[in-house]
């Protein structure tokens, strides 16, 4: 039985990197500051746009989704989707507390969004010296604490 060869992950850093660096120089698109890889900000981004664009509308996006559509959630979806079809790992699951997940999902994509910052954008923040990062983060922390305590307490019966 042959072998499948994959590709190391180091590889598509690089390819990405190089890519990045081809958009600034050649097409002019620079991502604001602190800026990065956020599902919620990237939703955001798409759904303002399209609704932008479909309705006329003037919701607030960032300049880089102004240029050039948002794909990014989508496309973890569907990478996502994908690497579980190639390797054999999807199947379809039962949640076994299907409400609480998804109240749980829409509150923290809805603080998120109301903060202006995932906690990718938190920590870039807090490296530029941002008291407001730091701030963010030291609440996020204290939030992530809060939330594992009483998921645990849940996840027991106790709650």
């Amino acid at each position: 039985m042959k072998r499948r060869r994959y590709l190391k992950p180091w590889i598509f850093g690089v390819v990405a990197g190089i890519l990045v660096v081809l958009a600034e120089a050649f097409a002019g698109l620079y991502p604001p500051a602190a800026y990065s890889f956020c599902l919620t900000c990237h939703t955001r981004d798409l759904v303002n746009t399209l609704i932008n664009t479909l309705f006329g509308r003037n919701f607030q996006t960032t300049l880089l989704a102004h240029r050039m559509i948002m794909v990014t959630s989508p496309a973890v979806l569907a990478g996502a989707f994908l690497a579980a079809l190639m390797h054999g790992e999807y199947r379809k699951q039962k949640s076994s507390r299907p409400v609480m997940f998804l109240l749980s999902g829409f509150i923290i994509m809805t603080v998120g969004i109301l903060i202006f910052g995932c906690p990718t954008r938190i920590a870039i923040r807090t490296g530029y010296g941002d008291m407001y990062g730091a701030a963010a983060f030291a609440g996020m922390l204290l939030g992530i604490w809060i939330s594992t305590l009483y998921l645990r307490r849940v996840s027991t019966g106790r709650g």
